[in-house]
């Protein structure tokens, strides 16, 4: 009876484990990798073994590939926030003038685009 115990806690703590090392990987975007690495060191091991040099140049390759991955959401990151500080900046100065020229705001709305326009007649104030 105690062996079964332990041996269901044992199995019950790995696949927790493995649980959280596979929602860090995917959050990360390491998942191929992870799986790949999981591959070579149990089931395809002896072939890892015989091709050394090709099992670390895949992995390796997959770990690029996430980096790669990596750098195009960092610059996909930046220009998205450049553009909505440009677009804010935009709005607001669009805000002074019509505040400027007497325009009520109750009037006027901001479309998709962020252009402001008159809600009676949805043409942009001048």
């Amino acid at each position: 009876m105690p062996y079964t115990v332990f041996i269901s806690l044992g199995i019950s703590a790995i696949l927790l484990f493995l649980s959280l090392i596979f929602r860090l990987a995917g959050k990360l975007r390491l998942t191929l990798p992870l799986l790949y690495f999981l591959l070579t060191a149990t089931v395809l091991n002896p072939w890892a073994a015989a091709h050394e040099t090709l099992a670390f140049a895949i992995l390796y390759g997959l770990l690029a590939l996430s980096v790669i991955s990596w750098l195009f959401s960092l610059r996909n990151t930046i220009r998205d926030r450049r553009y909505y500080k440009a677009l804010g900046e935009d709005m607001s100065w669009q805000v002074r003038r019509a505040r400027n020229n007497g325009i009520a705001m109750d009037t006027v709305y901001f479309d998709s685009t962020g252009n402001m326009r008159y809600k009676d007649t949805n043409e942009v104030v001048n």
